[in-house]
């Protein structure tokens, strides 16, 4: 028997954004975590942490400048937790919106959302990611004129 993702059980085969920032934030109080991924001065760098069908968590190094370009999720739910240092997340929905988060500080969302975060910090930051289920279908975004116009 199939379950439709309507009756799945949360935390067991789909995850809500808010256990994912709740999942995010455990997975954030490892002392260890900056060792895992180390920093790159010039681009991103990730790391695994933990991936399932139905759960993917990542481990992110952000040097300064560091942006993941305007993108979305394809059907996953996600949320994720600044380790060290800031980053700033950037929505279009609903209007421009900008938010600065500080260590222990995260964001979760539904799909579909289409953000970028960006490294604006004047150091490195370290950053933990929680997907569910796992990312596969992402699309990115160029902002022409305004409006966000996804890429071929």
């Amino acid at each position: 028997m199939t379950l439709s993702s309507a009756t799945r059980t949360p935390g067991i085969s789909h995850f809500t954004p808010t256990q994912l920032l709740r999942t995010a934030h455990l997975f954030a109080r490892d002392p260890d975590l900056a060792d895992l991924v180390g920093l790159d001065p010039t681009e991103r760098r990730r790391h695994e942490l933990a991936s399932t069908r139905d759960l993917q968590m990542w481990l992110i190094s952000w040097p300064v400048g560091a942006t993941t370009g305007w993108h979305d999720h394809g059907p996953s739910n996600g949320a994720f937790v600044v380790v060290r240092g800031a980053l700033t997340e950037r929505t279009r929905a609903g209007g421009v919106g900008e938010e600065e988060f500080l260590p222990s500080q995260g964001s979760a969302f539904a799909s579909p959302h289409v953000h970028e975060v960006i490294n604006l910090g004047g150091g490195p930051a370290f950053s933990v990611h929680a997907y569910s289920p796992a990312l596969a279908d992402q699309t990115s975004y160029d902002l022409v004129d305004g409006h966000l116009v996804a890429r071929d």
